[in-house]
């Protein structure tokens, strides 16, 4: 009566009672095993998980029920039961054993449901063609039983397992036999997965569509589900992604594949350029699915999607949040370059630079160039110039010399030129030279490297970077100035004939002035290069004759002076120093 009304543990109570109980051993066998098998059914009743006590419970009774030698029938219905228990706790080698054992013991109403048993484990030990003859002879022997149904499904999981391919053809003869309902649906479901395997999508998901509203368990609707989505994806079918995960998250939210349904949904959109759809499904993953996997990537990808947005501020609180939850992700890097990026476009250089910094050390074959090039414009900005010029170095060793902003290296440059700290005025400016685009930089530091490089004997250097400033400019006083640079630097490079040439051009731009008179004065510097001092001593005191300048005239007279020393000319020599003195008593050359 307990068991006709579905309270099957009251039931399992009575007739353990009644096996212990009653005194004819036939009575105790039936209800020993009548036992055994409600509780072979409790045992795996929630949720096929296996209830160990109750399973161990069931073989215990059937096991007493099969030991009375006075059990009849009950015996060898104990024997099915014991074999159908071996299957479900996963015993697959010893049922096969066992059964081979027990066959002629085995009742004929419970031969097909052993002998499905026994097919079943050879299929989960792998043995498909053991497993193949097992159900054809169900098939063939017990026609009209359910067990034979049920083994040409089975047969096809079989086939399934064996061959993918094959079992397309297979199902579809199966569906012409008229099966139920449920086990149409889990042929089909066989069919549109081995076509998945095969990568033909189109014809799957058809498949996998029919079988939305089918008599499926839950579970393996929502795997359908889950893999129509899937083969939309790789037709690169963005509205019908869209749609199937749609269904899936709204029918299926308590599924394991919901939080990547909804991901893939959110690249869907981003694909489709409707971000905001994008990132409210990453908020609602991130909301409502709080012990997922997936959290993590939807933070990551959430806040990139904020970043296109340009709504920097939000971008980098999601990327705070994904570093809080996930210290050791895999994004890390990523995840503090940007949060350091936003605060830079903010302009709040001391806060990004810690940032930047943690970036390019955790992965500095993707973040060390951007990140350190927003490090040196930090440090440009707060004029920090020793931190600027460490950043500077340790960049232009990584790069080969290239690659820092222009703006940076004319600002090192021209200030350790300031300081007459000529190396590193070369050093930088040298850089500035090399880069690729000069655009707002004025031509003026082509000057100041010439001029550092001269008075470090670096002549080459010095006369390509005078020539560089003279193609350049366009300022007049500017280029007669860099042209009596460059003359001086071929006087000091032992190339008389093209400071003579210079001296010719600015002699001819400047017919007058003091200008003029620096020409000329390098034009004594070619006769005195070229050891011809008289005609230098000449050249100098013509100068002196001509200017009154307090500055070029006593420089003129004093050059003048050891020209005709060394030309022998000790008259002329002292006469002229005489008027040096004379003329500036307190030139501090003279």
């Amino acid at each position: 009566m307990f068991l006709a009304r579905g309270k099957r543990p009251e039931a399992l109570k009575q007739y353990e009672a009644l096996s212990n109980e009653a005194e004819k051993p036939a009575t105790k066998a039936e209800a020993a095993v009548r036992a055994g098998l409600i509780a072979i059914d409790l045992a795996v009743a929630d949720r096929g998980k296996a209830d160990k006590a109750m399973t161990d419970k069931a073989r215990t009774l059937l096991q007493k029920g099969r030991a009375v030698p006075e059990g009849g029938r009950w015996r060898g219905i104990a024997q099915a039961g014991l074999l159908r228990l071996q299957y479900q706790t996963g015993q697959f080698a010893q049922l096969i054993t066992d059964y081979k054992k027990a066959a002629g013991e085995l009742p004929d109403d419970a031969k097909p449901e052993a002998l499905l048993l026994v097919g079943n484990a050879q299929r989960q030990l792998g043995h498909s063609q053991e497993a193949e003859d097992i159900y054809r002879q169900i098939i063939e022997k017990f026609p009209n039983r359910e067990e034979a149904k049920d083994a040409r499904y089975q047969r096809l999981i079989n086939v399934y397992n064996a061959d993918p391919n094959a079992v397309i053809a297979e199902v579809d003869d199966f569906l012409k036999t008229n099966p139920t309902a449920e086990r149409a649906d889990q042929a089909k479901l066989l069919k549109a997965e081995a076509l998945y395997k095969q990568q033909k999508f189109t014809e799957a998901a058809p498949v996998y569509e029919e079988l939305r509203n089918s008599q499926l368990s839950a579970k393996l609707r929502a795997e359908a589900a889950y893999k129509l989505g899937w083969s939309y994806i790789q037709l690169k079918d963005l509205a019908r992604v869209i749609d199937t995960f749609s269904y899936f998250i709204k029918t299926f939210p308590e599924s394991p594949q919901a939080p990547i349904a909804l991901i893939q949904r959110a690249l869907a959109y981003q694909q489709g350029s409707n971000l905001n759809a994008a990132i409210a499904d990453l908020n609602f993953l991130v909301s409502n699915y709080p012990a997922a996997k997936e959290r993590e990537a939807a933070l990551q990808q959430k806040a990139l999607l904020l970043g296109e947005q340009n709504r920097e501020p939000e971008m980098a609180q999601t990327f705070q949040q994904l570093l809080k939850e996930f210290p050791k992700s895999a994004a890390a890097a990523q995840a503090h370059y940007y949060i350091g990026k936003a605060a830079f476009d903010a302009k709040d250089y001391k806060r990004a630079m810690p940032s930047l910094d943690v970036a390019r050390r955790l992965n500095r074959s993707q973040y060390y160039n951007p990140a350190s090039l927003r490090i040196i414009l930090a440090d440009y900005y707060l004029r920090d110039r020793k931190a600027a010029t460490a950043e500077v170095d340790g960049f232009l060793a990584a790069n080969a010399g290239s690659g820092v902003p222009a703006e940076v290296l004319e600002w090192l440059g021209i200030e350790y030129y300031n300081e007459k700290n000529y190396s590193l005025a070369e050093k930088y400016l040298g850089a500035l030279s090399h880069a690729g685009n000069l655009t707002g930089i004025k031509p003026d530091f082509w000057f100041y490297l010439g001029d550092a490089a001269s008075k470090l004997k670096n002549f080459d250097e010095a006369e390509n970077a005078y020539s560089r400033y003279l193609q350049t400019s366009t300022d007049g006083a500017g280029k007669a100035k860099v042209l009596l640079a460059l003359g001086a630097t071929k006087i000091a490079a032992h190339k008389p004939d093209d400071a003579e040439k210079i001296a010719a051009e600015i002699m001819s731009l400047q017919l007058e002035g003091k200008v003029n008179a620096e020409a000329r004065l390098l034009g004594g510097d070619v006769q005195f290069e070229r050891q011809r001092f008289e005609d230098a001593g000449k050249a100098y005191a013509g100068v002196a004759l001509l200017y009154d300048d307090p500055t070029i005239t006593p420089r003129a007279l004093l050059k003048a002076a050891d020209a005709y020393r060394r030309a022998g000319k000790t008259e002329e020599a002292d006469r002229v120093a005489k008027e040096l003195r004379d003329r500036y008593p307190n030139y501090a050359g003279g």
